[in-house]
C-alpha cells in the first residue's frame, strides 16, 4: 500500500521545515507501508522551495520515504490541488493526505488515526482533522480569546473537508477536478464528494471528521478576523454559484472531467459566472450569509439555545462589515483571485 503525503505551501519558509519534522515523528510512518512526501510550492515568492528540500533531505534522506518539491510558477490553491491529485503524486497511492504548512500537529498518532478511520468503512471517501486555534493552548486566555473560541465550538462542521488537514481515498479524488479559480477550495471539494461530482444527492456520510483534536492554527488577530471573514464570505457565495451551475448540468456521471475540459478550454469561465451573478445587483450575496452564525441556535432546545444566543448574536453583528466588504469586491468581478 502507498500512501501519499502533500503540502501545498504559499510563502512558507518560516513554517515548513517544523511541519516536516512533526511528520516523521508520526507514528504512521513506521507502518510497513510505502510512503512518499511531495512539497508544492504555490507560486511562492519566498525561498519555501530550497527550505523545504533541506528539510525533507535531512528528515528523510536515510529512509524509504521518497520525498520531492515541486515548485508551482502559478499560484492558486485549486491549481496545485488539480496537479497534485492528477500529474504530481504516484498515480498508484490508495489515500492521500494533504496538509498546510502552517499547522502544529496535535500529537504523533494523528496521521495513524485519520488513515485508520478512513480504512474502517469503505464508504467513507475522506476523514477531515479536527482544527482547533492555538490560543486554546494558553493558559491565561483573554476575554477575545474566550469568545473566539466559544464560536469555533458552535459552529462545527463534521461532515466537511478542513482544507488544512485530512486523508482520503484516492480512487475518489481521482474523478475531482477543482474549478481554477476557487476561492475557499475545501467546501468545493466538499460538495464534489458528497454529491459524486454532482451525479448524486448529497451523501454527507462520505465525509467524516477526526474523533478528537489534530492540529491547532494560528488564530486571527481583531483585523485579521475580517480580513478572513471577508474572504470566507466571498468564497461561500463564488462556490455556492459554481455549485448552482454544476447542478444545473443534469450529470448523469461525476462532473469532474466537465470542470478539467472547462479549465484548459474557458480559463475565465469562473470570473465569467461571477460578472454574470453581480451585473445590476446592488447585493450580490444570499441574504443567509448574514444570519448564519444564527443557525446553531435551531434545534437544540431552548437552554441552551439561551446559552448561546449572546456569542451569536455578537458573532452575526461583527460579520456584518465583512459581508459589505465581500459584496464590493464581488461587484468589482476579481474575487475569485483573491484565494
Amino acid at each position: 500500500m502507498l500512501i501519499s503525503l502533500c503540502i501545498i505551501a504559499k510563502d512558507e519558509s518560516a513554517t515548513i521545515a517544523k511541519l516536516i519534522q512533526s511528520v516523521a515523528a508520526q507514528s504512521l510512518l513506521h507502518r510497513s507501508c510505502d510512503f512518499e512526501f511531495v512539497v508544492i510550492c504555490n507560486g511562492c515568492s519566498d525561498n519555501t522551495a530550497e527550505v523545504a528540500q533541506r528539510a525533507l533531505k535531512k528528515t528523510f534522506g536515510a529512509t524509504s520515504v521518497a520525498f520531492r518539491v515541486h515548485d508551482a510558477a502559478e499560484a492558486g490553491k485549486a491549481r496545485s490541488w488539480n496537479l497534485a491529485v492528477h500529474q504530481i503524486l504516484n498515480q498508484a497511492a490508495e489515500t492521500i493526505i494533504f496538509m498546510d504548512a502552517d499547522i502544529h500537529i496535535a500529537d504523533a498518532n494523528v496521521l495513524a488515526d485519520l488513515a485508520a478511520k478512513l480504512s474502517a468503512d469503505e464508504h467513507v471517501a475522506a476523514v477531515s482533522g479536527w482544527p482547533v486555534k492555538d490560543i486554546a493552548l494558553k493558559p491565561h486566555k483573554s476575554i477575545i480569546d474566550q469568545f473566539s473560541l466559544k464560536i469555533s465550538s458552535q459552529t462545527p462542521a463534521p461532515h466537511s473537508v478542513n482544507g488544512s488537514l485530512y486523508a482520503a481515498r484516492a480512487e475518489y479524488l481521482k474523478n475531482i477536478w477543482l474549478p481554477v479559480p476557487t476561492p475557499g477550495e475545501d467546501g468545493f471539494l466538499s460538495a464534489m464528494i458528497h454529491t459524486d461530482g454532482f451525479s448524486h444527492p448529497a451523501r454527507l456520510e462520505r465525509i467524516q471528521r477526526a474523533d478528537r483534536p489534530t492540529h491547532y492554527f494560528e488564530a486571527h488577530s481583531v483585523m485579521g478576523f475580517f480580513r478572513h471573514e471577508r474572504r470566507m464570505t466571498i468564497g461561500t457565495t463564488i462556490n455556492g454559484w459554481i455549485c448552482e451551475k454544476m447542478w444545473a448540468g443534469n450529470h448523469s456521471s461525476p462532473a469532474g472531467p466537465v470542470i478539467r475540459d472547462w479549465n484548459e478550454n474557458e480559463p475565465m469561465w469562473v470570473s465569467k459566472l461571477v460578472s454574470s451573478k453581480v451585473a445590476g445587483r446592488f447585493w450580490a450575496l444570499p441574504p443567509r450569509l448574514l444570519t448564519w452564525r444564527l443557525h446553531n441556535l435551531r434545534g437544540v432546545g431552548l437552554a441552551k439555545a439561551l446559552t448561546r444566543a449572546p456569542f451569536s448574536i455578537v458573532a452575526t453583528l461583527l460579520n456584518i462589515w465583512p459581508c459589505i466588504q465581500a459584496n464590493r469586491a464581488l461587484k468589482r468581478q476579481g474575487s475569485a483571485h483573491i484565494w
